[in-house]
């Protein structure tokens, strides 16, 4: 029988509290070793001066078994610490581009808190008949948005409505620290490559902003369009930061 839908794949997004899910508090140890691997996040080398840092990992999970295993970079990637990271034509700001980024550590991988954000998100997509007898795909990024200065901003990539290109998205929120902005806004699909002042009241299918703590939205991609916008610094003197944690999900199924 056809597994039943959830409300992701048939509306195209949806909205999480995984710290009720899973019965965490920001006292829990796992989530204070995830929130500290965003001390030492590098530079984003794609985009200097945008006050974007990152590391990036890529998995192959088994949806019969559940099982989710790292993947290894190439031998050129690993020898100089990092993970290649390709979106085809889909990001305006890098098309056709392998993106070379800082790998997780070994140590933030093995993070519990980070697998079982993995095991979660899986439950909230479906795949089709083909696509749940070969492994899937995942990317997991950690970002980090930084701002020091009063009336400057640090954006997200690419800063405009937009489709990522992989089936599922999910983006859980780490923390967000004397930070104004990163509003998210959901419209449906036309609207890629537009920004938010674009969008009519009636093709706004929501708009929100993550707050606390391991909050979480999710888009299918096909289904919406998406944008976050950017953060700008709080009124404390100390600056201003957004941190998540970003998974993709594409099949691997054979095609030739």
């Amino acid at each position: 029988m056809p597994t039943p839908g959830t409300p992701l794949s048939i509306h195209g997004h949806d909205r999480y509290s995984l710290a009720e899910h899973l019965g965490i508090t920001e006292d829990d140890a796992h989530y204070r070793s995830l929130r500290a691997a965003y001390d030492d996040l590098p530079a984003d080398p794609y985009a200097p001066g945008s006050g974007r840092y990152r590391r990036y990992a890529r998995g192959m999970f088994l949806p019969w078994s559940r099982e989710f295993v790292w993947m290894p970079a190439t031998e050129t990637q690993r020898s100089n610490g990092m993970h290649g990271y390709y979106q085809g034509d889909h990001n305006p700001e890098y098309p056709g581009i392998v993106r070379d980024l800082a790998a997780i550590s070994d140590e933030v991988c093995a993070n519990q808190l980070l697998q079982e954000m993995i095991q979660f998100d899986f439950e909230q997509t479906r795949w089709s008949e083909d696509d749940r007898v070969w492994p899937l795909f995942v990317g997991v990024h950690l970002i980090k948005l930084h701002i020091e200065e009063p009336g400057r901003e640090a954006v997200s990539s690419p800063n405009e409505l937009h489709q990522d290109g992989e089936p599922y998205v999910f983006c859980h929120l780490v923390y967000k620290h004397n930070a104004e902005g990163g509003s998210n806004l959901i419209a449906t699909p036309p609207y890629r490559g537009k920004q938010p002042e674009d969008v009519p009241p009636g093709d706004r299918l929501a708009e929100f902003e993550l707050t606390r703590p391991l909050e979480s939205y999710a888009v299918t991609d096909h289904l919406v369009s998406h944008y976050v916008g950017p953060i700008r610094k709080g009124a404390s003197p100390e600056p201003g930061e957004r941190a998540i944690v970003l998974t993709d999900w594409v099949p691997m199924r054979h095609r030739i």
